[in-house]
């Protein structure tokens, strides 16, 4: 699936389908951030995301934007963010070989620093009203 259809799934259209990571809806309800399956922590159902360093990634405009859509989680969405995991190719880290929104996945924000480019997420359970209609 590519990105721009796992980020339809919960009514989001990302501003830039080639180098955008998160996105919020229209009416400003939901965020939406990709997420490398591979950096999750935790079992299923108490999962954790925690980037305390994001060094490697490219300071850039997504980089600047993921940060801002994860504040105004915080500030608009009691923190709640809904997640699109993207799978990397074992033998090519950098390169992506599937994405697909997780709509069991919802996330909170528990942890922020937009300075230092750090944050924490925290699995919560999903209520009916968080589950997007497919």
């Amino acid at each position: 699936m590519t990105r721009t259809a796992a980020f339809a799934r919960y009514r989001i259209r990302l501003r830039n389908v080639m180098n955008r990571w998160s996105g919020v809806s229209a009416d400003g309800s939901t965020v939406a951030v990709t997420l490398w399956r591979h950096e999750f922590g935790g079992p299923a159902g108490a999962m954790v995301y925690d980037k305390a360093d994001s060094s490697n990634w490219k300071n850039s405009v997504a980089k600047r934007e993921f940060f801002a859509h994860l504040q105004l989680a915080v500030d608009h969405c009691d923190g709640i963010v809904r997640v699109v995991v993207v799978v990397c190719d074992p033998a090519a880290p950098s390169r992506t070989i599937d994405c697909y929104p997780a709509p069991n996945v919802v996330m909170r924000v528990v942890a922020l620093d937009t300075i230092r480019s750090t944050f924490r997420l925290e699995q919560v359970l999903p209520s009916a009203e968080l589950v997007p209609a497919a």
